[in-house]
């Protein structure tokens, strides 16, 4: 039907000059009523929350268009320009929004992120500078472009809400997922991937929704009424994990509820013991992960449900390592070494099997998966950008309520965990925008408090220490 349509509109210039010029009308008139302070801030919300319900890439027309990961396609379709469209309107729709951000944030924002995690700073021009030797430069470009503009929006959105407001966006956008899954697809059967792409996909976004409602139950609700919401939502996000039959989702699921739980404890702790803490428990997360793996016939097939999609990894990880180790210090370039359909044998990509002849097509580990795409130096960039990020949230644990501090620490742990299994940080998707997300706000909340910091040190100080 969407395709009739189409054709129809451009197959009649009467037709597209009629919708062009209503789209026009549309456009002004949502701009003026934009121009309102309210009325903004409330378009820019629903935006924000749009732009979490895409970013998984959900293949509910017509928001799959919508997603910067159409900008990377190389098939020549006129709907994958859609995002150069889009984009550009809301910015025309809410470019006093923006103004105003650059004018008194955005500056700021950007010094912040550089001087308090140049590891995330630097591994972002790596998907772009990487097509100077990637395989496939074209696609590589293609792909860092990409990257680059979902990033941005999640730089945007990062510096310019507090925590409050992303907590309430990100569980709303998570939950909207859930929802019209289950309204699209009202027979809810085992392995349910609902509107996303896999059904790992959706266990994953199910898993972080879980912890955040369980953050708001626990941490954050005011009223009775508010109790029960974010009870149900919470049930609710947890049977979906359990509808996706992943193992490894119900696992990081249930850990999550764990680091939730023990927040308050560790809130209560010195800044060395909640760190010391909470890296034990990601190593401990990390082992139990896999221990499932390698014993998963025993263990998730009668305990968790079976998850034929984790097997065959650890049989073709050190083939991956192998190709790594070939280029070690640049890799392939950014989607420059699962290109085996496009450029056979050029790529070390086009003879990796498990021995029962299964190829894979994404390496299904986050560290490998950067060490393909940007060598030795990209992993480690990423890796003080993570370890960066753990130190400022462990403060944060001591400096906000925890229904805030949580949200940073629910984010590190799942992604530590979920990257073990799935290289969701080489991804445009919902887990890069939450790293984006949380690695902003976590760097200017930490210049802040730095800076507050010094001011109360200073003015504790004797008057002729300030002296001349």
């Amino acid at each position: 039907m969407a395709r009739m349509i189409r054709e129809l509109i451009f197959s009649n210039n009467f037709l597209l000059f009629l919708v062009g010029f209503s789209g026009l009308i549309i456009t002004l008139l949502i701009f003026q009523i934009a121009t309102k302070r309210n009325f903004g801030l409330a378009f820019e919300k629903w935006f924000a929350l749009f732009y979490i319900f895409i970013s998984p890439h959900v293949n509910l027309p017509p928001f799959n268009y919508l997603h910067f990961i159409n900008v990377a396609e190389t098939d020549g379709s006129t709907l994958n320009q859609l995002p150069l469209v889009f984009y550009p309107w809301v910015i025309f729709i809410l470019c006093g929004r923006f103004i105003a951000f650059f004018k008194n944030q955005f500056v700021e924002g950007l010094s912040f992120l550089l001087m308090r995690n140049p590891g995330f700073s630097l591994y972002c021009l790596l998907p772009i500078i990487s097509s100077l030797w990637s395989l496939v430069p074209e696609i590589t470009l293609k792909s860092g472009i990409a990257f680059t503009a979902f990033s941005l929006v999640g730089f945007y959105l990062g510096a310019r809400y507090e925590w409050r407001e992303l907590s309430g966006l990100l569980r709303w956008g998570y939950t909207s997922i859930g929802i019209v899954s289950v309204l699209r697809y009202p027979n809810v059967v085992r392995e349910f991937a609902g509107i996303t792409s896999h059904k790992n996909s959706l266990g994953s976004i199910m898993v972080v929704s879980t912890a955040l409602w369980y953050l708001h139950y626990s941490q954050n609700s005011k009223t009775q009424k508010e109790r029960w919401i974010a009870l149900l939502f919470m049930l609710f996000s947890f049977y979906l994990v359990r509808a996706t039959s992943s193992g490894g989702s119900l696992v990081n699921s249930l850990m999550l509820i764990v680091v939730v739980s023990s927040l308050s404890f560790l809130s209560k702790l010195k800044f060395q013991w909640a760190f010391t803490l909470i890296v034990g428990f990601m190593a401990f997360g990390t082992i139990a992960s896999v221990y499932i793996i390698d014993n998963l016939e025993s263990i998730v097939v009668g305990g968790l449900g079976k998850d034929l999609t984790l097997t065959g990894r650890t049989e073709f990880w050190p083939q991956l390592i192998a190709a790594a180790n070939h280029r070690p210090w640049f890799g392939y370039g950014f989607n420059g070494f699962f290109q085996q359909d496009l450029i056979g044998a050029e790529t070390p990509a086009y003879f990796v099997y498990t021995p029962n002849g299964f190829q894979p097509k994404t390496a299904h580990n986050g560290p490998i998966s950067i060490l393909l795409s940007f060598g030795y130096p990209g992993l480690i960039l990423i890796l003080v950008s993570l370890v960066t990020n753990l130190i400022f949230a462990v403060r944060e644990l001591s400096r906000r309520p925890l229904a805030q501090a949580g949200i940073p620490i629910i984010y590190l742990v799942f992604i530590i965990l979920n990257n073990l299994t799935e290289g969701s940080l080489t991804d445009i998707g919902d887990v890069w925008l939450a790293y984006v997300l949380i690695t902003v706000r976590l760097s200017i909340d930490s210049a802040k408090s730095a800076s507050n910091a010094s001011r109360s040190y200073g003015r504790d100080l004797p008057y002729d220490l300030h002296s001349d």
